[in-house]
């Protein structure tokens, strides 16, 4: 039937129809909200499903046999089955194989874990305007030739770098007053 359908030419209703009811047979659940066609491939979908079965009741010896598999059961520890392929997962290394590995071991290490911090000690200033991000500059250049597209050619670098210069002002007026802001807390 379906060669037959594929036969017809695709813009005749007969073509458009067969592949329709076509589709409708093959998904019946997918045409279940259909008005005129739903209820029938509601019951031509169940059909398809066979008779329902009826479940038996679950006795206490069915969850007794349910729990006792479970118990019996070994489960699956992805840090102790997979990640752990140490050749000593189930005993020990011998005495001889502990000395062999010790002198394997570097002896030039220095072990800092144990030195405290000192709270009081001074923090040398970082230079952040080499870092990729923290150059306000391009930043600025990039937005606002961003924002100056659609201006004519002519004027774009002129605005470009009136824009860059408002940013260059906005983030002096920004570091005087968080600079003087920290030399009045400073003071106190």
């Amino acid at each position: 039937m379906r060669e037959r359908i594929t036969a017809l030419p695709t813009e005749s209703l007969a073509s458009q129809w067969g592949k329709e009811l076509l589709h409708m047979l093959a998904r019946p659940g997918a045409y279940e909200h259909h008005e005129s066609h739903g209820p029938h491939m509601e019951v031509y979908a169940a059909l398809l499903q066979g008779p329902a079965s009826k479940q038996q009741a679950v006795t206490e010896e069915d969850v007794k046999a349910a729990f006792a598999a479970a118990r019996a059961k070994r489960k699956t520890n992805p840090l102790r089955d997979i990640a752990n392929q140490s050749p000593w997962r189930e005993e020990n290394p011998s005495d001889d194989e502990l000395k062999r590995l010790s002198a394997e071991l570097p002896t030039d290490m220095e072990d800092a874990s144990g030195v405290r911090t000192v709270p009081s000690k001074q923090i040398d200033r970082v230079d952040v305007s080499d870092r990729s991000g923290e150059d306000h500059e391009l930043s600025a250049r990039v937005a606002a030739s961003a924002a100056q597209r659609d201006a004519p050619e002519e004027l774009r670098d002129v605005l470009i770098d009136l824009e860059v210069g408002e940013k260059r002002a906005e983030r002096k007026q920004w570091d005087d007053l968080v600079e003087g802001l920290d030399d009045l807390l400073d003071d106190d």
